[in-house]
């Protein structure tokens, strides 16, 4: 687990507070957070933003959006995604922009990491929460999702390939431990991988869905049934 110095922890506050800033007066920012139903002040609570001003180092970040990586000790990490209308789905999954698909991603990630940054376990304060159960979901955005606008306790990884070790022991005072894996072959990979890793539940997203698209169609209902 990489230990940050005083001078980046200075940094990731920084371009955190940099570009939270920035998202207040991003019309299209907050239209695609408000597409996934957040409003500026679940945003806020969540500490998202969209790189408008980069700091130095961050110029190929502009116009992604930020996901901050948040800890009891400060800003430790932080993802961008694109925000692009090529890399934006509509509620039936389909790509809002239909030209030149093919070639959307080549050479352009959806999502890209700080260059340099250690992997971290996302939205980890809600382990300090009063809670029975934690929800482990496959992404950030779920995550917010589960906990800002649900009110589930969750925490977040990008993917099976960013899952660590220690991870685990954050996780061994619950009760119970839900994965929520995207309802396609890689969520199912998630979930089944969790349930090895951290005697997870798995939560059998219906095909093509995940925590936000749920959320958008349903509200906080569709999720909470999903583990009742």
């Amino acid at each position: 687990m990489q230990t940050l110095s005083a001078e980046q922890r200075r940094f990731f506050e920084l371009a955190a507070s940099t570009y939270q800033a920035d998202l207040a007066a991003d019309t299209n920012a907050l239209a695609y957070l408000a597409s996934r139903g957040f409003s500026p002040e679940a945003a806020a609570m969540c500490r998202q933003g969209v790189v408008r001003r980069p700091l130095a180092g961050h110029e190929q970040y502009r116009g992604r959006m930020v996901l901050t990586y948040q800890t009891p000790a400060g800003v430790v990490n932080l993802r961008f995604r694109c925000i692009d209308e090529r890399c934006v789905k509509n509620e039936q999954g389909q790509y809002l922009h239909t030209v030149g698909l093919a070639e959307q991603h080549e050479g352009h990630p959806k999502y890209l990491s700080s260059e340099g940054a250690g992997g971290n376990l996302y939205g980890v304060l809600d382990l300090k929460k009063d809670s029975p159960f934690i929800c482990v979901t496959e992404g950030e955005i779920d995550r917010d999702t589960l906990s800002v606008l649900a009110g589930l306790p969750a925490v977040g990884v990008p993917g099976v390939d960013t899952w660590q070790k220690h991870f685990s022991r954050c996780l061994e005072d619950f009760e119970v431990i839900y994965a929520f894996g995207d309802g396609d072959k890689a969520g199912g990979k998630f979930s089944n991988f969790l349930a090895r890793e951290t005697r997870a539940r798995p939560i059998r997203m219906p095909a093509g869905e995940d925590c936000n698209s749920i959320y958008v169609k349903e509200g906080a209902g569709g999720l909470r049934r999903l583990i009742e």
